[in-house]
């Protein structure tokens, strides 16, 4: 005779059952586990209902069977601390606005939550009320868009997207390559129809999809890796990488310092309290932007189109 402590021992077991061809049903099942019959049909309701199980009734074997041999329930084995962190992870997600992937994370957590032992008492609830996570604003993306572009990034096939940009919107066909977050924005890496080169989209601009039958043929090889190395904000792919060095005021020298605007930069402090920040990175519109960001207390010192550029956009402004 067995008894259970929690529910999840019971469905671990259920699996096994069910699994092996053993057709258990809310008798035997009780019987076996000292519960009431009742309890023992609430398991098997929840191992259908709530996490997804292929649970039919065989009325010749009186007992219930999978439908499907290839189901699999989540093993997972964590402490209050590491509950803990994914649930604040989980917060930090949902910030990613505009994609699916965060209204399915509480589904998620709801499964994982059988599997913890009685003592776990964290309550999302209050662990949420103790932390937030605001960023920046962020493109929204349709479901639809999110979903076909995953879908054909998993079968590689190919996809026809009404694309918008400063020119107008444009048809094309693109075989998805990678997807990436970058700056709390979404984007596609794909390689358009009769092209060899690797093209940055943001998945907010795309107007509507369709995905094809046809199988991307991918030219060359995408090394996430490499294309998204010297990346400076939301600028990557074939954008030619350039050496930008800039120095800051010491009124803003503590905050500047206190930043990794790159990962490869280099700081050197200045005479008087100043700090020069060098680093090679791609995206020049990006970069002016940050400059210009810092307004009389940052200053230029390399690359001299850059400085130029600035100081056009500055004569415009005024």
């Amino acid at each position: 005779m067995k008894r259970s402590k929690t529910q999840a021992e019971r469905l671990v077991a259920l699996d096994q059952l069910l699994r092996n061809n053993k057709y258990p049903n809310c008798t035997s099942f009780a019987e076996e586990w000292e519960i009431s019959t009742k309890t023992a049909q609430r398991d098997i309701d929840f191992l259908k209902d709530r996490m997804g199980a292929p649970v039919e009734y065989d009325a010749l074997e009186r007992g219930y069977y999978y439908t499907e041999s290839t189901f699999m329930m989540p093993a997972v084995q964590m402490n209050e601390g590491e509950l803990a962190a994914l649930l604040m992870g989980s917060k930090a997600l949902e910030q990613f606005q505009g994609t699916p992937m965060a209204e399915k994370l509480k589904a998620v957590f709801e499964k994982l939550s059988i599997f913890l032992p009685d003592n776990i008492t964290v309550r999302p609830e209050e662990l949420f009320s103790h932390f937030s996570f605001i960023s920046p604003p962020a493109m929204p993306i349709s479901a639809k868009v999110w979903t076909v572009v995953v879908q054909a990034l998993e079968n590689r096939q190919m996809i026809e997207i009404v694309y918008r940009n400063w020119s107008g919107e444009k048809t094309a066909r693109v075989a998805p390559v990678h997807l990436a977050n970058l700056q709390g924005d979404w984007y596609l890496f794909a390689q358009y129809e009769e092209h060899a080169n690797f093209r940055q989209l943001a998945l907010a601009r795309i107007q509507s999809i369709k995905l094809l039958s046809k199988k991307a043929e991918i030219k060359g090889t995408f090394d996430p890796k490499k294309e998204l190395s010297n990346t400076f904000s939301k600028i990557a792919g074939d954008n030619k990488a350039f050496h930008v060095t800039v120095q800051f005021h010491p009124e803003i020298a503590v905050s500047v310092q206190e930043r990794q605007w790159h990962p490869e930069q280099k700081v050197k402090n200045l005479k008087g309290g100043g700090v020069e920040i060098s680093f090679e990175a791609k995206g020049d519109i990006e970069i002016k932007r940050w400059v210009m960001a810092y307004g009389r207390y940052a200053k230029v010192k390399s690359p001299k189109w850059l400085k130029d550029e600035i100081a056009e956009e500055v004569r415009a402004m005024l």
